[in-house]
């Protein structure tokens, strides 16, 4: 029941999935995580290393090192 109501809004382009948190327009403290990350993947920093010392999860700092080497 609840696939079939998601694949529906799908297709109405109505369902748009969860929204990131942290990436370059983000609000209150999350910018400043953000840019901190980016800041160390800049610097060639591993990505284990920038999780210990963010709040990041090590797959949203592959999110944005993939965003990064898209641009």
């Amino acid at each position: 029941m609840k696939r079939e109501g998601i694949s529906i809004a799908k297709e109405r382009w109505a369902f748009k999935g969860k929204r990131r948190k942290y990436h370059a327009e983000a609000k209150r403290k999350n910018p400043l995580v953000y840019k901190e990350a980016v800041r160390l993947l800049k610097e060639k920093e591993s990505v284990m290393n920038i999780h210990c010392e963010t709040v990041l999860t090590r797959n949203t700092i592959y999110m944005i090192k993939k965003e990064l080497n898209d641009k």
